[in-house]
């Protein structure tokens, strides 16, 4: 991958062309704020990335378009193109999981416990969170170890005992 010529001080905030699905489910779950519609056109995705956002795609003629905001992944496995993200952008420092919707990319709000909730869940859990946009309800379930296994992985940690 081509070194990105801007230092990023802050959070970055991506937009992923329509090739890139699981790289913008990933960066979500390591909560940062990813753009990704399987639709996008080339126009709005550089539009995008005049407000701030970081380009990703496989596209080597988009690229090109606007070399300044845009960077090239190359096709292969998508942990692998996360890895690459975090050594140009460092994602460690700012990564903050689990606090973004998957589906919508919106920020996760705390649920009140209530018949939303499945029954054998609602039995033995408490702490709930909600996407507001999409309403999809998130809880810390038998998933979540392999969830936090999955993080580590992208970020390339060393799991601690």
């Amino acid at each position: 991958m081509k070194r990105f010529c801007i230092r990023w001080d802050k959070r970055p905030r991506f937009v992923c062309d329509v090739h890139l699905a699981r790289v913008a489910k990933y960066l979500r779950l390591l909560g940062f704020d990813t753009v990704y519609r399987n639709d996008i056109s080339d126009d709005e995705l550089i539009g995008r990335c005049r407000f701030g956002r970081i380009g990703l795609t496989c596209d080597r003629r988009l690229q090109k378009r606007a070399p300044e905001s845009i960077i090239v992944l190359r096709c292969e496995d998508a942990q692998k193109q996360v890895r690459r993200l975090d050594a140009v952008f460092d994602l460690k420092r700012y990564a903050l999981p689990f606090r973004r919707s998957l589906c919508c990319n919106r920020l996760l709000v705390p649920a009140e416990k209530n018949l939303d909730i499945p029954k054998e869940t609602y039995r033995w859990l408490t702490g709930f969170w909600r996407c507001p946009r999409c309403g999809k309800l998130y809880w810390k379930g038998t998933h979540t170890e392999r969830m936090r296994q999955k993080v580590y992985s992208l970020l390339d940690y060393q799991k601690k005992c």
